[in-house]
Protein backbone atom coordinates (compact mmCIF):
# COMPACT_ATOMS: atom_id res chain seq x y z
CA UNK A 1 0.00 0.00 0.00
CA UNK A 2 1.35 3.43 -0.58
CA UNK A 3 1.17 5.66 1.81
CA UNK A 4 1.31 9.56 1.56
CA UNK A 5 -0.87 11.27 3.60
CA UNK A 6 -1.87 10.38 6.59
CA UNK A 7 -4.08 12.09 9.62
CA UNK A 8 -2.72 10.94 13.29
CA UNK A 9 -5.96 11.85 15.79
CA UNK A 10 -5.09 11.42 18.96
CA UNK A 11 -5.88 11.88 22.14
CA UNK A 12 -3.58 15.03 24.54
CA UNK A 13 -1.02 12.84 26.18
CA UNK A 14 -1.46 12.91 30.65
CA UNK A 15 0.90 10.37 31.08
CA UNK A 16 4.44 10.15 29.78
CA UNK A 17 4.03 6.44 27.97
CA UNK A 18 1.39 8.64 26.06
CA UNK A 19 3.67 10.81 25.21
CA UNK A 20 6.48 8.35 24.26
CA UNK A 21 3.78 6.90 21.89
CA UNK A 22 2.88 10.02 20.30
CA UNK A 23 6.36 10.81 19.28
CA UNK A 24 7.21 7.67 18.30
CA UNK A 25 4.39 7.48 15.68
CA UNK A 26 5.68 11.11 14.28
CA UNK A 27 9.22 10.13 13.76
CA UNK A 28 8.52 7.10 12.07
CA UNK A 29 6.69 8.63 10.10
CA UNK A 30 9.38 11.02 9.09
CA UNK A 31 11.66 8.39 9.01
CA UNK A 32 9.97 6.71 6.11
CA UNK A 33 9.44 10.25 4.66
CA UNK A 34 5.73 10.04 5.32
CA UNK A 35 3.51 13.40 5.20
CA UNK A 36 1.72 13.82 8.17
CA UNK A 37 -1.40 16.10 9.99
CA UNK A 38 -2.51 15.56 13.68
CA UNK A 39 -5.30 16.89 15.33
CA UNK A 40 -6.57 16.29 18.71
CA UNK A 41 -9.66 14.32 19.27
CA UNK A 42 -11.51 16.95 20.65
CA UNK A 43 -11.17 19.41 17.79
CA UNK A 44 -12.16 17.29 14.35
CA UNK A 45 -13.77 18.36 11.60
CA UNK A 46 -14.68 16.51 8.60
CA UNK A 47 -12.06 18.57 6.26
CA UNK A 48 -9.19 17.14 8.07
CA UNK A 49 -10.05 13.36 7.15
CA UNK A 50 -10.02 14.29 3.26
CA UNK A 51 -7.66 13.03 0.73
CA UNK A 52 -6.55 11.10 3.10
CA UNK A 53 -4.80 7.31 2.82
CA UNK A 54 -4.81 5.81 6.27
CA UNK A 55 -6.24 7.17 9.19
CA UNK A 56 -4.21 6.33 12.40
CA UNK A 57 -6.13 6.64 16.05
CA UNK A 58 -3.15 7.36 18.97
CA UNK A 59 -4.99 6.77 22.74
CA UNK A 60 -7.62 4.34 23.64
CA UNK A 61 -10.72 3.14 22.23
CA UNK A 62 -12.59 6.26 22.84
CA UNK A 63 -10.08 8.06 20.72
CA UNK A 64 -10.83 5.31 17.72
CA UNK A 65 -14.29 5.95 18.28
CA UNK A 66 -14.42 10.12 17.85
CA UNK A 67 -12.23 9.49 14.67
CA UNK A 68 -14.84 7.00 13.73
CA UNK A 69 -17.66 9.06 13.49
CA UNK A 70 -15.69 11.18 10.62
CA UNK A 71 -14.64 8.60 8.56
CA UNK A 72 -17.49 8.13 5.86
CA UNK A 73 -15.58 6.41 3.19
CA UNK A 74 -13.06 3.00 2.38
CA UNK A 75 -10.11 5.16 4.02
CA UNK A 76 -8.58 2.09 6.21
CA UNK A 77 -7.99 3.66 10.13
CA UNK A 78 -5.02 1.90 12.49
CA UNK A 79 -5.26 1.74 16.01
CA UNK A 80 -2.66 2.48 17.98
CA UNK A 81 -2.47 1.88 21.89
CA UNK A 82 -0.82 5.27 23.42
CA UNK A 83 -0.35 3.16 26.98
CA UNK A 84 -1.43 -0.70 27.16
CA UNK A 85 -1.09 -0.61 30.87
CA UNK A 86 -4.22 1.49 31.13
CA UNK A 87 -6.21 1.62 28.10
CA UNK A 88 -8.24 -1.51 27.01
CA UNK A 89 -7.37 -1.42 23.31
CA UNK A 90 -10.40 -3.19 22.02
CA UNK A 91 -9.73 -1.72 18.24
CA UNK A 92 -6.05 -0.36 18.79
CA UNK A 93 -4.00 -3.37 16.77
CA UNK A 94 -0.65 -1.60 17.20
CA UNK A 95 1.45 -0.54 20.14
CA UNK A 96 4.43 1.70 20.45
CA UNK A 97 6.54 -1.47 20.40
CA UNK A 98 5.36 -2.65 17.13
CA UNK A 99 4.52 0.10 15.30
CA UNK A 100 7.13 0.88 12.80
CA UNK A 101 7.47 -3.30 11.83
CA UNK A 102 3.46 -3.13 11.09
CA UNK A 103 3.65 0.10 8.96
CA UNK A 104 6.42 -1.18 6.83
CA UNK A 105 4.05 -4.36 6.74
CA UNK A 106 0.71 -2.09 5.30
CA UNK A 107 3.43 -0.70 3.21
CA UNK A 108 4.55 -3.92 1.97
CA UNK A 109 0.45 -5.59 1.69
CA UNK A 110 1.37 -7.60 4.20
CA UNK A 111 -2.23 -6.73 6.30
CA UNK A 112 -6.19 -7.73 5.39
CA UNK A 113 -8.47 -4.66 5.46
CA UNK A 114 -11.35 -6.00 7.75
CA UNK A 115 -15.10 -4.38 7.93
CA UNK A 116 -16.45 -3.53 11.12
CA UNK A 117 -20.29 -2.87 10.35
CA UNK A 118 -21.70 0.52 11.54
CA UNK A 119 -25.76 1.13 12.25
CA UNK A 120 -27.31 4.74 11.30
CA UNK A 121 -30.70 6.41 12.72
CA UNK A 122 -33.00 8.61 11.47
CA UNK A 123 -35.51 11.02 13.28
CA UNK A 124 -38.63 11.09 11.26
CA UNK A 125 -37.05 11.18 7.96
CA UNK A 126 -33.99 13.70 9.11
CA UNK A 127 -30.95 11.43 9.57
CA UNK A 128 -28.76 11.81 12.52
CA UNK A 129 -25.45 12.48 11.65
CA UNK A 130 -22.96 9.96 13.69
CA UNK A 131 -22.68 6.57 12.80
CA UNK A 132 -22.72 3.88 15.64
CA UNK A 133 -19.32 1.67 15.52
CA UNK A 134 -19.98 0.89 19.30
CA UNK A 135 -23.87 1.38 19.96
CA UNK A 136 -26.69 3.74 19.98
CA UNK A 137 -28.30 4.77 22.92
CA UNK A 138 -32.03 6.12 23.16
CA UNK A 139 -33.49 7.37 26.41
CA UNK A 140 -35.34 10.01 28.17
CA UNK A 141 -33.74 13.32 27.44
CA UNK A 142 -33.03 13.31 31.86
CA UNK A 143 -31.24 9.76 32.22
CA UNK A 144 -32.80 9.54 35.81
CA UNK A 145 -36.54 9.93 34.40
CA UNK A 146 -38.26 6.73 32.95
CA UNK A 147 -38.57 6.30 29.06
CA UNK A 148 -42.20 5.68 28.00
CA UNK A 149 -42.65 4.38 24.30
CA UNK A 150 -43.28 1.53 21.98
CA UNK A 151 -41.02 -0.19 20.65
CA UNK A 152 -41.26 -1.82 17.04
CA UNK A 153 -39.33 -5.48 16.27
CA UNK A 154 -39.90 -7.72 13.44
CA UNK A 155 -43.20 -6.29 12.88
CA UNK A 156 -44.30 -6.53 16.86
CA UNK A 157 -45.00 -3.19 18.68
CA UNK A 158 -45.22 -3.33 22.64
CA UNK A 159 -45.75 -0.70 25.22
CA UNK A 160 -42.53 -0.31 27.33
CA UNK A 161 -40.93 1.49 30.38
CA UNK A 162 -37.23 1.23 31.31
CA UNK A 163 -33.90 3.04 31.74
CA UNK A 164 -33.70 3.50 27.68
CA UNK A 165 -32.72 1.46 24.49
CA UNK A 166 -29.34 0.15 23.74
CA UNK A 167 -28.80 -0.81 19.83
CA UNK A 168 -25.39 -2.87 18.87
CA UNK A 169 -23.42 -3.72 16.55
CA UNK A 170 -21.32 -7.06 16.46
CA UNK A 171 -18.22 -4.87 17.72
CA UNK A 172 -20.27 -3.00 20.35
CA UNK A 173 -21.55 -6.43 21.44
CA UNK A 174 -18.25 -7.37 23.39
CA UNK A 175 -18.52 -3.64 25.44
CA UNK A 176 -21.79 -1.65 26.89
CA UNK A 177 -24.47 -4.26 25.44
CA UNK A 178 -22.41 -7.53 27.18
CA UNK A 179 -21.98 -5.75 30.36
CA UNK A 180 -26.06 -5.06 30.05
CA UNK A 181 -26.38 -8.92 29.53
CA UNK A 182 -26.18 -8.82 26.06
CA UNK A 183 -25.13 -11.71 23.65
CA UNK A 184 -21.52 -11.49 21.87
CA UNK A 185 -21.54 -11.23 17.86
CA UNK A 186 -18.47 -12.19 15.50
CA UNK A 187 -16.80 -9.53 15.38
CA UNK A 188 -17.02 -9.02 12.29
CA UNK A 189 -20.59 -9.89 11.41
CA UNK A 190 -23.35 -7.57 10.13
CA UNK A 191 -25.98 -8.90 12.67
CA UNK A 192 -27.02 -6.58 15.14
CA UNK A 193 -28.52 -6.47 18.94
CA UNK A 194 -30.74 -4.61 20.94
CA UNK A 195 -31.60 -4.82 24.57
CA UNK A 196 -33.95 -3.18 26.80
CA UNK A 197 -31.92 -1.16 30.03
CA UNK A 198 -33.61 -2.16 33.71
CA UNK A 199 -37.47 -2.67 32.07
CA UNK A 200 -40.26 -1.85 34.42
CA UNK A 201 -43.03 -4.54 34.87
CA UNK A 202 -46.18 -3.38 36.69
CA UNK A 203 -49.42 -2.16 36.51
CA UNK A 204 -49.38 -0.24 33.89
CA UNK A 205 -46.05 -2.19 31.88
CA UNK A 206 -46.40 -5.85 31.13
CA UNK A 207 -43.13 -7.76 31.09
CA UNK A 208 -41.29 -6.93 28.10
CA UNK A 209 -41.53 -9.70 25.18
CA UNK A 210 -39.25 -7.81 22.80
CA UNK A 211 -36.80 -7.52 25.42
CA UNK A 212 -32.76 -8.95 24.08
CA UNK A 213 -32.34 -9.82 20.38
CA UNK A 214 -30.02 -10.58 17.31
CA UNK A 215 -31.45 -9.55 14.58
CA UNK A 216 -30.05 -9.71 10.27
CA UNK A 217 -28.89 -6.93 8.30
CA UNK A 218 -32.65 -6.27 6.34
CA UNK A 219 -34.06 -5.73 9.71
CA UNK A 220 -34.56 -1.83 11.73
CA UNK A 221 -35.73 -1.28 15.06
CA UNK A 222 -38.29 1.57 15.54
CA UNK A 223 -38.75 3.54 19.14
CA UNK A 224 -41.57 6.48 19.10
CA UNK A 225 -42.07 8.33 22.56
CA UNK A 226 -44.83 8.68 24.28
CA UNK A 227 -44.43 11.78 26.14
CA UNK A 228 -41.27 13.93 26.74
CA UNK A 229 -38.52 14.44 24.86
CA UNK A 230 -36.06 11.85 24.23
CA UNK A 231 -32.23 11.25 23.49
CA UNK A 232 -29.91 9.29 20.99
CA UNK A 233 -26.23 9.23 20.88
CA UNK A 234 -23.90 7.10 19.01
CA UNK A 235 -20.71 5.45 20.97
CA UNK A 236 -20.75 7.69 24.53
CA UNK A 237 -18.59 9.60 22.47
CA UNK A 238 -21.28 11.90 19.93
CA UNK A 239 -23.74 14.66 20.07
CA UNK A 240 -26.77 14.06 21.81
CA UNK A 241 -29.72 14.29 19.22
CA UNK A 242 -33.08 15.16 20.90
CA UNK A 243 -36.37 14.42 20.05
CA UNK A 244 -40.41 14.82 20.99
CA UNK A 245 -42.85 12.64 21.36
CA UNK A 246 -44.55 11.26 18.48
CA UNK A 247 -41.08 11.46 16.39
CA UNK A 248 -40.50 7.79 15.31
CA UNK A 249 -36.76 7.13 16.00
CA UNK A 250 -35.59 4.29 13.17
CA UNK A 251 -32.26 2.26 13.57
CA UNK A 252 -30.72 -0.24 10.91
CA UNK A 253 -27.58 -1.15 9.65
CA UNK A 254 -25.44 1.60 7.68
CA UNK A 255 -24.16 0.67 4.01
CA UNK A 256 -20.95 2.16 5.22
CA UNK A 257 -18.67 -0.06 7.44
CA UNK A 258 -15.68 1.13 8.88
CA UNK A 259 -12.49 -0.64 7.15
CA UNK A 260 -9.67 -1.26 9.59
CA UNK A 261 -6.45 -2.67 9.07
CA UNK A 262 -6.22 -6.16 10.58
CA UNK A 263 -2.44 -8.57 10.60
CA UNK A 264 -4.88 -11.58 11.44
CA UNK A 265 -4.84 -14.65 8.85
CA UNK A 266 -8.24 -15.70 9.12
Amino acid sequence: MKIRKVLIVYTKPKRREEKSTLDLVKKTLKKYRIKYKKRRREKLKEKFFRDKDLILAIGGDGTFLMASHYVLDKTPMLGINSDPSSKEGFFMNANKDDFEKKLKRIMNNEFQIKKLHRLEAHIGRKRVPDLALNEYYVASEKPYHTARYHLTVRGKTERQKSSGVLVSTAAGSYAWIKSAGGKEIPLYSDDFEYIIREPYCGKTAAKCRLFNDILRKDKKIVIEFELGNGIIIADSTATEHKFKSGEKVTIKLSKKPLHVISFDKE
